[in-house]
Protein backbone atom coordinates (compact mmCIF):
# COMPACT_ATOMS: atom_id res chain seq x y z
CA UNK A 1 0.00 0.00 0.00
CA UNK A 2 1.28 3.44 -0.95
CA UNK A 3 0.83 5.47 2.25
CA UNK A 4 1.39 8.74 0.41
CA UNK A 5 -1.35 7.88 -2.10
CA UNK A 6 -3.76 7.02 0.71
CA UNK A 7 -2.95 10.34 2.36
CA UNK A 8 -3.68 12.25 -0.84
CA UNK A 9 -6.99 10.39 -1.16
CA UNK A 10 -7.99 11.25 2.39
CA UNK A 11 -7.27 14.96 2.16
CA UNK A 12 -8.72 15.15 -1.34
CA UNK A 13 -12.18 13.90 -0.32
CA UNK A 14 -14.55 16.41 1.28
CA UNK A 15 -16.97 13.68 2.38
CA UNK A 16 -14.25 11.81 4.27
CA UNK A 17 -13.15 15.01 6.02
CA UNK A 18 -16.71 15.86 7.05
CA UNK A 19 -17.36 12.28 8.17
CA UNK A 20 -14.29 12.22 10.39
CA UNK A 21 -15.07 15.67 11.85
CA UNK A 22 -18.73 15.06 12.68
CA UNK A 23 -18.26 11.36 13.41
CA UNK A 24 -15.76 12.04 16.19
CA UNK A 25 -18.00 14.79 17.55
CA UNK A 26 -20.97 12.40 17.66
CA UNK A 27 -18.87 9.83 19.53
CA UNK A 28 -17.86 12.50 22.05
CA UNK A 29 -21.45 13.66 22.50
CA UNK A 30 -22.75 10.11 23.03
CA UNK A 31 -20.06 9.47 25.62
CA UNK A 32 -20.82 12.76 27.37
CA UNK A 33 -24.55 12.07 27.44
CA UNK A 34 -24.19 8.45 28.62
CA UNK A 35 -21.74 9.45 31.38
CA UNK A 36 -23.82 12.50 32.39
CA UNK A 37 -20.85 14.77 31.63
CA UNK A 38 -23.11 17.56 30.38
CA UNK A 39 -22.77 20.02 33.24
CA UNK A 40 -21.59 22.87 30.97
CA UNK A 41 -24.64 22.52 28.75
CA UNK A 42 -26.93 22.58 31.78
CA UNK A 43 -25.25 25.83 32.89
CA UNK A 44 -25.86 27.28 29.44
CA UNK A 45 -29.50 26.19 29.33
CA UNK A 46 -30.33 27.43 32.81
CA UNK A 47 -28.84 30.86 32.14
CA UNK A 48 -31.85 31.72 30.00
CA UNK A 49 -34.32 30.85 32.76
CA UNK A 50 -32.29 32.71 35.40
CA UNK A 51 -32.28 35.75 33.13
CA UNK A 52 -36.01 35.56 32.44
CA UNK A 53 -36.82 34.96 36.13
CA UNK A 54 -34.48 37.76 37.22
CA UNK A 55 -32.35 35.58 39.47
CA UNK A 56 -28.62 36.30 39.71
CA UNK A 57 -26.93 34.50 36.82
CA UNK A 58 -23.58 34.25 38.60
CA UNK A 59 -24.50 32.61 41.91
CA UNK A 60 -24.02 28.93 42.70
CA UNK A 61 -27.06 26.79 41.99
CA UNK A 62 -26.05 23.51 43.56
CA UNK A 63 -29.44 21.90 42.90
CA UNK A 64 -29.06 22.55 39.17
CA UNK A 65 -25.33 22.22 38.38
CA UNK A 66 -21.86 22.57 39.82
CA UNK A 67 -19.47 25.41 38.94
CA UNK A 68 -20.56 28.90 37.86
CA UNK A 69 -21.92 30.68 34.81
CA UNK A 70 -19.30 33.07 33.37
CA UNK A 71 -20.85 34.28 30.12
CA UNK A 72 -22.65 37.57 29.52
CA UNK A 73 -26.37 38.20 30.11
CA UNK A 74 -26.68 38.37 26.31
CA UNK A 75 -25.64 34.73 26.11
CA UNK A 76 -28.78 33.89 28.09
CA UNK A 77 -30.79 35.17 25.11
CA UNK A 78 -28.60 33.57 22.45
CA UNK A 79 -28.84 30.13 24.05
CA UNK A 80 -32.65 30.23 24.35
CA UNK A 81 -33.34 27.82 21.42
CA UNK A 82 -31.31 25.14 23.16
CA UNK A 83 -32.86 25.84 26.58
CA UNK A 84 -36.35 24.79 25.49
CA UNK A 85 -35.31 21.55 23.78
CA UNK A 86 -35.48 18.28 25.72
CA UNK A 87 -32.13 17.80 27.48
CA UNK A 88 -31.08 14.77 25.43
CA UNK A 89 -31.89 16.52 22.16
CA UNK A 90 -30.10 19.71 23.21
CA UNK A 91 -26.89 17.76 23.93
CA UNK A 92 -26.61 16.74 20.30
CA UNK A 93 -28.09 19.96 18.90
CA UNK A 94 -25.59 22.09 20.82
CA UNK A 95 -22.57 19.87 20.13
CA UNK A 96 -23.28 19.60 16.40
CA UNK A 97 -23.99 23.32 16.13
CA UNK A 98 -20.71 24.13 17.89
CA UNK A 99 -18.78 21.83 15.53
CA UNK A 100 -20.85 22.81 12.50
CA UNK A 101 -20.19 26.54 12.64
CA UNK A 102 -16.45 25.96 12.91
CA UNK A 103 -16.57 23.48 10.03
CA UNK A 104 -18.41 26.11 7.99
CA UNK A 105 -15.85 28.78 8.96
CA UNK A 106 -12.90 26.62 7.90
CA UNK A 107 -14.63 26.01 4.57
CA UNK A 108 -14.72 29.78 3.99
CA UNK A 109 -10.94 30.26 4.31
CA UNK A 110 -9.65 31.24 0.83
CA UNK A 111 -7.52 28.16 0.24
CA UNK A 112 -8.11 25.00 -1.77
CA UNK A 113 -10.56 22.32 -0.59
CA UNK A 114 -7.60 19.98 -0.18
CA UNK A 115 -5.95 22.36 2.27
CA UNK A 116 -9.25 22.86 4.09
CA UNK A 117 -9.61 19.09 4.43
CA UNK A 118 -6.11 18.86 5.86
CA UNK A 119 -7.02 21.42 8.54
CA UNK A 120 -10.32 19.66 9.30
CA UNK A 121 -8.76 16.20 9.60
CA UNK A 122 -5.86 17.33 11.78
CA UNK A 123 -8.14 19.45 13.99
CA UNK A 124 -10.82 16.78 14.45
CA UNK A 125 -9.14 15.42 17.59
CA UNK A 126 -9.33 18.83 19.29
CA UNK A 127 -12.92 19.34 18.13
CA UNK A 128 -13.78 15.99 19.72
CA UNK A 129 -12.06 17.10 22.93
CA UNK A 130 -14.04 20.34 23.02
CA UNK A 131 -17.33 18.55 22.25
CA UNK A 132 -16.78 16.01 25.02
CA UNK A 133 -16.72 18.90 27.49
CA UNK A 134 -19.89 20.49 26.02
CA UNK A 135 -17.96 23.69 25.44
CA UNK A 136 -18.57 26.69 23.17
CA UNK A 137 -15.02 26.86 21.81
CA UNK A 138 -15.96 25.80 18.29
CA UNK A 139 -18.31 28.78 18.14
CA UNK A 140 -15.58 31.06 19.49
CA UNK A 141 -13.06 29.93 16.86
CA UNK A 142 -15.71 30.32 14.17
CA UNK A 143 -16.63 33.89 15.18
CA UNK A 144 -12.99 34.97 14.89
CA UNK A 145 -12.39 33.21 11.57
CA UNK A 146 -15.66 34.48 10.08
CA UNK A 147 -14.93 38.00 11.29
CA UNK A 148 -11.72 37.76 9.25
CA UNK A 149 -13.46 36.23 6.22
CA UNK A 150 -16.16 38.91 6.09
CA UNK A 151 -13.50 41.63 6.19
CA UNK A 152 -11.91 40.03 3.12
CA UNK A 153 -15.34 40.07 1.46
CA UNK A 154 -15.86 43.75 2.40
CA UNK A 155 -18.88 42.81 4.55
CA UNK A 156 -18.02 44.91 7.59
CA UNK A 157 -21.41 44.59 9.29
CA UNK A 158 -21.21 40.80 9.23
CA UNK A 159 -17.61 40.92 10.40
CA UNK A 160 -18.42 43.05 13.44
CA UNK A 161 -21.53 40.93 14.14
CA UNK A 162 -19.40 37.79 14.31
CA UNK A 163 -16.80 39.44 16.50
CA UNK A 164 -19.37 40.85 18.93
CA UNK A 165 -21.39 37.66 19.12
CA UNK A 166 -18.18 36.00 20.26
CA UNK A 167 -17.40 38.87 22.63
CA UNK A 168 -20.71 38.46 24.43
CA UNK A 169 -19.89 34.80 24.96
CA UNK A 170 -16.20 35.09 25.86
CA UNK A 171 -14.43 38.44 25.90
CA UNK A 172 -11.38 37.35 23.94
CA UNK A 173 -13.29 37.31 20.66
CA UNK A 174 -12.73 41.08 20.63
CA UNK A 175 -9.28 40.20 19.23
CA UNK A 176 -11.15 40.26 15.91
CA UNK A 177 -10.52 44.01 16.02
CA UNK A 178 -7.04 43.07 14.78
CA UNK A 179 -8.62 42.67 11.33
CA UNK A 180 -9.89 46.26 11.30
CA UNK A 181 -6.70 47.34 9.51
CA UNK A 182 -7.63 45.15 6.54
CA UNK A 183 -11.03 46.83 6.14
CA UNK A 184 -11.50 49.01 3.09
CA UNK A 185 -14.64 50.61 4.56
CA UNK A 186 -13.42 51.64 8.00
CA UNK A 187 -16.25 54.08 8.70
CA UNK A 188 -18.75 51.33 7.92
CA UNK A 189 -16.83 49.02 10.23
CA UNK A 190 -16.93 51.49 13.13
CA UNK A 191 -20.60 52.34 12.60
CA UNK A 192 -21.57 48.68 12.41
CA UNK A 193 -19.52 47.90 15.49
CA UNK A 194 -21.28 50.57 17.57
CA UNK A 195 -24.80 49.70 16.42
CA UNK A 196 -24.42 45.94 16.79
CA UNK A 197 -22.71 46.33 20.17
CA UNK A 198 -25.68 48.35 21.46
CA UNK A 199 -28.15 45.87 19.97
CA UNK A 200 -26.49 42.85 21.60
CA UNK A 201 -25.88 44.70 24.86
CA UNK A 202 -29.59 45.46 25.19
CA UNK A 203 -30.96 42.22 23.68
CA UNK A 204 -31.66 40.66 27.12
CA UNK A 205 -34.40 43.30 27.51
CA UNK A 206 -36.47 40.94 25.39
CA UNK A 207 -36.92 38.81 28.50
CA UNK A 208 -35.89 40.94 31.49
CA UNK A 209 -35.96 44.49 32.92
CA UNK A 210 -33.43 47.33 32.53
CA UNK A 211 -32.66 47.36 36.26
CA UNK A 212 -31.93 43.65 36.40
CA UNK A 213 -29.89 43.82 33.18
CA UNK A 214 -27.70 46.62 34.50
CA UNK A 215 -27.06 44.68 37.70
CA UNK A 216 -26.33 41.52 35.70
CA UNK A 217 -23.58 43.24 33.74
CA UNK A 218 -22.01 44.42 36.98
CA UNK A 219 -22.24 40.87 38.34
CA UNK A 220 -20.70 39.52 35.13
CA UNK A 221 -17.56 41.64 35.33
CA UNK A 222 -17.18 40.83 39.02
CA UNK A 223 -17.50 37.11 38.27
CA UNK A 224 -14.90 37.34 35.50
CA UNK A 225 -12.49 39.15 37.83
CA UNK A 226 -12.89 36.49 40.50
CA UNK A 227 -12.46 33.71 37.93
CA UNK A 228 -9.27 35.27 36.54
CA UNK A 229 -7.76 35.53 40.01
CA UNK A 230 -8.85 31.98 40.81
CA UNK A 231 -7.35 30.55 37.61
CA UNK A 232 -4.01 32.25 38.30
CA UNK A 233 -4.00 31.11 41.95
CA UNK A 234 -4.80 27.46 41.31
CA UNK A 235 -2.85 27.04 38.06
CA UNK A 236 0.18 25.69 39.90
CA UNK A 237 -1.93 22.91 41.39
CA UNK A 238 -4.62 22.25 38.78
CA UNK A 239 -3.45 20.75 35.50
CA UNK A 240 -6.50 21.77 33.49
CA UNK A 241 -6.35 25.57 33.80
CA UNK A 242 -3.89 28.24 32.62
CA UNK A 243 -2.42 25.99 29.91
CA UNK A 244 -0.49 28.98 28.58
CA UNK A 245 3.07 30.21 28.24
CA UNK A 246 2.82 31.73 31.70
CA UNK A 247 1.36 28.51 33.13
CA UNK A 248 4.12 26.41 31.58
CA UNK A 249 6.94 28.62 32.90
CA UNK A 250 5.37 28.81 36.36
CA UNK A 251 5.13 25.01 36.61
CA UNK A 252 8.43 24.09 34.99
CA UNK A 253 10.44 26.52 37.14
CA UNK A 254 8.16 26.39 40.22
CA UNK A 255 7.38 30.12 40.21
CA UNK A 256 3.79 30.32 41.52
CA UNK A 257 3.77 34.12 41.92
CA UNK A 258 5.05 34.98 38.46
CA UNK A 259 3.21 38.01 37.09
CA UNK A 260 1.27 37.35 33.87
CA UNK A 261 2.16 40.78 32.47
CA UNK A 262 5.80 39.68 32.16
CA UNK A 263 4.52 37.58 29.27
CA UNK A 264 1.55 39.56 27.98
CA UNK A 265 3.35 42.89 27.46
CA UNK A 266 6.20 41.45 25.32
CA UNK A 267 3.57 39.35 23.53
CA UNK A 268 1.55 42.44 22.66
CA UNK A 269 4.68 44.25 21.45
CA UNK A 270 5.66 41.35 19.19
CA UNK A 271 2.10 40.98 17.94
CA UNK A 272 1.71 44.71 17.28
CA UNK A 273 5.03 44.88 15.43
CA UNK A 274 3.60 42.55 12.77
CA UNK A 275 1.41 45.42 11.56
CA UNK A 276 4.34 47.60 10.50
CA UNK A 277 4.21 46.45 6.88
CA UNK A 278 1.44 48.72 5.63
CA UNK A 279 2.15 48.26 1.94
CA UNK A 280 1.55 44.51 2.27
CA UNK A 281 -1.87 44.74 3.91
CA UNK A 282 -3.49 43.47 0.69
CA UNK A 283 -1.25 40.40 0.52
CA UNK A 284 -3.49 37.38 1.23
CA UNK A 285 -0.69 35.28 2.75
CA UNK A 286 0.19 38.13 5.10
CA UNK A 287 -3.46 38.42 6.11
CA UNK A 288 -3.73 34.68 6.73
CA UNK A 289 -0.58 34.83 8.86
CA UNK A 290 -2.26 37.53 10.98
CA UNK A 291 -5.36 35.32 11.36
CA UNK A 292 -3.14 32.48 12.61
CA UNK A 293 -1.29 34.85 14.93
CA UNK A 294 -4.54 36.13 16.48
CA UNK A 295 -5.87 32.63 17.16
CA UNK A 296 -2.55 31.48 18.62
CA UNK A 297 -2.15 34.63 20.73
CA UNK A 298 -5.38 33.77 22.56
CA UNK A 299 -4.06 30.32 23.40
CA UNK A 300 -0.55 31.35 24.39
CA UNK A 301 -1.35 34.37 26.59
CA UNK A 302 -4.93 34.03 27.90
CA UNK A 303 -4.78 32.69 31.48
CA UNK A 304 -8.27 31.21 31.07
CA UNK A 305 -7.01 28.75 28.43
CA UNK A 306 -8.00 25.14 29.11
CA UNK A 307 -7.40 22.01 27.05
CA UNK A 308 -10.73 22.32 25.11
CA UNK A 309 -9.76 25.90 24.14
CA UNK A 310 -7.08 24.48 21.84
CA UNK A 311 -9.64 24.06 19.07
CA UNK A 312 -8.72 27.71 18.39
CA UNK A 313 -4.99 27.00 18.14
CA UNK A 314 -4.74 23.71 16.27
CA UNK A 315 -6.53 24.91 13.07
CA UNK A 316 -4.16 27.90 13.10
CA UNK A 317 -1.14 25.58 13.24
CA UNK A 318 -2.53 23.57 10.34
CA UNK A 319 -3.36 26.70 8.34
CA UNK A 320 0.19 27.96 8.84
CA UNK A 321 1.56 24.66 7.56
CA UNK A 322 -0.52 24.49 4.37
CA UNK A 323 0.76 27.95 3.45
CA UNK A 324 4.41 26.88 3.67
CA UNK A 325 6.92 25.73 1.10
CA UNK A 326 7.41 22.12 2.02
CA UNK A 327 10.84 21.54 3.52
CA UNK A 328 12.46 19.32 6.11
CA UNK A 329 12.49 22.08 8.73
CA UNK A 330 8.89 23.12 8.15
CA UNK A 331 7.84 19.48 8.46
CA UNK A 332 9.77 19.09 11.73
CA UNK A 333 8.30 22.31 13.15
CA UNK A 334 4.77 21.27 12.20
CA UNK A 335 5.00 17.69 13.50
CA UNK A 336 6.53 18.88 16.78
CA UNK A 337 3.91 21.58 17.21
CA UNK A 338 0.90 19.40 16.38
CA UNK A 339 2.21 16.72 18.74
CA UNK A 340 2.37 19.09 21.70
CA UNK A 341 -0.79 21.06 20.94
CA UNK A 342 -3.15 18.27 19.98
CA UNK A 343 -1.94 14.78 20.71
CA UNK A 344 0.18 15.12 23.86
CA UNK A 345 -2.95 15.01 26.07
CA UNK A 346 -4.63 12.23 24.09
CA UNK A 347 -4.72 8.48 24.62
CA UNK A 348 -2.34 7.94 21.68
CA UNK A 349 0.59 8.18 24.09
CA UNK A 350 1.18 6.47 27.42
CA UNK A 351 -0.74 7.59 30.53
CA UNK A 352 2.60 8.22 32.25
CA UNK A 353 3.71 10.72 29.58
CA UNK A 354 0.34 12.42 29.67
CA UNK A 355 -0.16 12.60 33.43
CA UNK A 356 3.42 12.94 34.67
CA UNK A 357 5.03 15.16 32.04
CA UNK A 358 2.67 16.90 29.63
CA UNK A 359 -0.19 17.91 31.91
CA UNK A 360 1.69 18.86 35.11
CA UNK A 361 3.95 21.25 33.16
CA UNK A 362 1.33 22.61 30.71
CA UNK A 363 3.49 21.53 27.77
CA UNK A 364 0.45 21.50 25.49
CA UNK A 365 1.07 25.22 24.91
CA UNK A 366 4.54 24.66 23.49
CA UNK A 367 3.37 23.85 19.96
CA UNK A 368 1.16 26.95 19.69
CA UNK A 369 3.95 29.13 21.08
CA UNK A 370 6.49 27.76 18.59
CA UNK A 371 4.25 28.49 15.60
CA UNK A 372 3.29 31.92 16.94
CA UNK A 373 6.98 32.85 17.15
CA UNK A 374 7.73 31.37 13.73
CA UNK A 375 4.93 33.44 12.18
CA UNK A 376 6.32 36.62 13.79
CA UNK A 377 9.78 35.87 12.38
CA UNK A 378 8.37 35.05 8.92
CA UNK A 379 6.40 38.29 8.82
CA UNK A 380 9.42 40.38 9.82
CA UNK A 381 11.57 38.64 7.21
CA UNK A 382 8.83 39.12 4.54
CA UNK A 383 8.73 35.39 3.97
CA UNK A 384 5.08 35.67 2.91
CA UNK A 385 6.20 37.45 -0.29
CA UNK A 386 7.69 34.20 -1.57
CA UNK A 387 4.46 32.24 -1.19
CA UNK A 388 1.22 32.00 -3.13
CA UNK A 389 -1.99 30.03 -2.66
CA UNK A 390 -1.69 28.17 -5.97
CA UNK A 391 1.37 26.17 -4.94
CA UNK A 392 0.98 22.45 -4.32
CA UNK A 393 0.61 21.85 -0.64
CA UNK A 394 1.57 18.26 -0.12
Amino acid sequence: MNIKAVGYKLIGNNIIAASVWFGLVLIALMNAYNSHAINNLIIFRQSHFHLANQTNLYLEYVNEYWDHFYYSPTFGVLVAPFSFLPLGVSVFAWGLFDAGVLYFAIRQIPISAQKQNFIILLSANEMMNSASNMQSNGIMAATIILSFIFILQQKEARSTAMMLLGFFIKLYSITGLAFFFFSIHKKRFVTSFILIFILLLLSPLLVTTPTFLFQSYRDWFQALSLKSNFDITVSMYHNMVDITLQGMVKRVFNLPNLNKWIFIIPGLIIFGSQYLYFKHYNNIIYRLYILCSVLLFIIVFNTGTESPTYILGVPAICLWYVLQEKSKWNNIIFITSIFFSSFSYSDIFTPWLRTQVMMPYALKVLGCFIIWLVIAVQIHTRQFLRLNLTEKSF
